[in-house]
């Protein structure tokens, strides 16, 4: 696992970047390969940025968000990469070969729903 961390119009911390490295394993528990990070963090007048782009073969996802606490950015942008992590998995496993069909999905639930009046 990869993490470039870049601090733009600030000082650089080691608790920062321990916060991020923690952080980041939590994400990299869902992807199966070891993924590459680049993480930004800057302050823009009163609000702390983190911008965080990973790259994992064959996807890349990415965030940023800004709020009045440095922590709490970092923690908004990884809970929004775990939720485009999460619907990037969902919508795999739903188009794998075998799978149900929207159609044969949407007559399944119709059929339920008619069996049940």
């Amino acid at each position: 696992m990869a993490i470039a961390i870049t601090f733009r119009h600030m000082d650089s911390t080691e608790a920062i970047k321990n916060y991020v490295h923690e952080k980041l394993e939590r994400i990299q528990r869902y992807l199966r390969a070891p993924l590459d990070a680049h993480v930004t963090v800057f302050q823009e007048r009163h609000q702390f940025v983190a911008e965080v782009k990973i790259q994992a073969p064959g996807k890349i996802y990415q965030a940023s968000d800004q709020t009045e606490d440095l922590y709490k950015s970092i923690d908004r942008v990884v809970d929004k990469l775990e939720h485009q992590i999460a619907k990037a998995h969902d919508t795999a496993a739903r188009n794998k070969k075998g799978g149900q069909t929207a159609a044969e999905l949407a007559a399944e639930v119709a059929l339920r729903t008619t069996e049940e009046s």
